[in-house]
């Protein structure tokens, strides 16, 4: 494991660290943030949410580094637009997922070129409208949408039914896909070829840092490659028992300023270093 003296780059996940809920980032946390940028460290997010949704933190953040979306599938500068990766669902499994959506009773979301796309008006849609803060599409038939290219898919359903839904689809719709959760009621489908460890190593390149000079930091099963590939992979307190058990450290929860107290231990690591 790298020297806390070593991290260039912190990418952060956003719900269940830097924000959770309608809760912000906390007083604490920006003043990590502010700190760690005054010693030359740079941060970026690293989200299962669009584009259109994290850059809106990226702004807050003044991160100038490339933004990881959609579990990974998505790289791109929050100041300029330029993409450096972008990766879409094949359309045999997306189509399928659809479907089985469909016979299942579940709700089902897509997203295709960073528009929110839906087939019917639920209250499950409702809430992750107003959870991401990102307008509707509706269209008549989503398994059509979806042909043009769906960058993931996500199912909104009750928290309990979450990890069983998961296991349920995951390898489902082939090969080419793979089912995460990212939230206590979303269910996603990606790319199995793309993750959040996988963007953290494109950013790195685009920023010429060796990838073991970066930290990750995350909560939830979508954060694990994350967590795994990081050269300090950093998991919150209240995370998925995998992340936890994958992690370099573990920090507090978002109700304790975990991601304060992970930088505050970098920071004091690179301090007792350079004395």
């Amino acid at each position: 494991m790298p020297e806390a003296a070593d991290i260039r780059i912190i990418a952060m996940d956003l719900d269940g660290t830097l924000v959770k809920g309608q809760q912000g980032i906390t007083p604490r946390v920006r003043r990590a943030i502010d700190d760690v940028r005054a010693a030359g460290i740079e941060i970026t997010i690293a989200t299962g949410r669009m584009f259109r949704s994290a850059r809106r933190f990226a702004a807050d953040l003044q991160v100038t580094l490339p933004i990881i979306c959609y579990q990974g599938s998505l790289v791109r500068d929050p100041v300029t637009g330029v993409t450096h990766q972008h990766e879409v669902l094949p359309t045999h499994p997306a189509r399928a997922a659809v479907e089985f959506a469909r016979q299942r009773g579940l709700h089902v979301n897509a997203y295709i070129d960073d528009e929110l796309y839906m087939e019917a008006d639920t209250p499950e849609g409702r809430f992750y409208a107003a959870s991401s803060n990102v307008p509707i599409t509706f269209v008549d038939d989503l398994a059509v949408a979806v042909a043009a290219g769906s960058t993931k898919l996500v199912f909104v359903m009750d928290e309990d039914r979450v990890l069983d839904a998961v296991a349920d689809m995951d390898g489902r719709f082939g090969s080419a896909v793979q089912a995460t959760r990212s939230h206590p009621r979303f269910a996603e489908i990606v790319r199995r070829d793309v993750n959040k460890g996988t963007a953290l190593a494109r950013v790195a390149t685009v920023a010429d840092v060796p990838l073991e000079e970066t930290m990750g930091i995350g909560d939830n099963l979508n954060d694990l490659d994350l967590v795994r590939t990081a050269g300090i992979g950093v998991a919150m307190g209240d995370g998925d028992p995998r992340v936890l058990a994958a992690a370099d450290w573990i920090t507090g929860s978002y109700e304790d300023d975990g991601v304060a107290q992970a930088i505050e231990r970098l920071l004091n690591g690179r301090a007792s270093h350079q004395g």
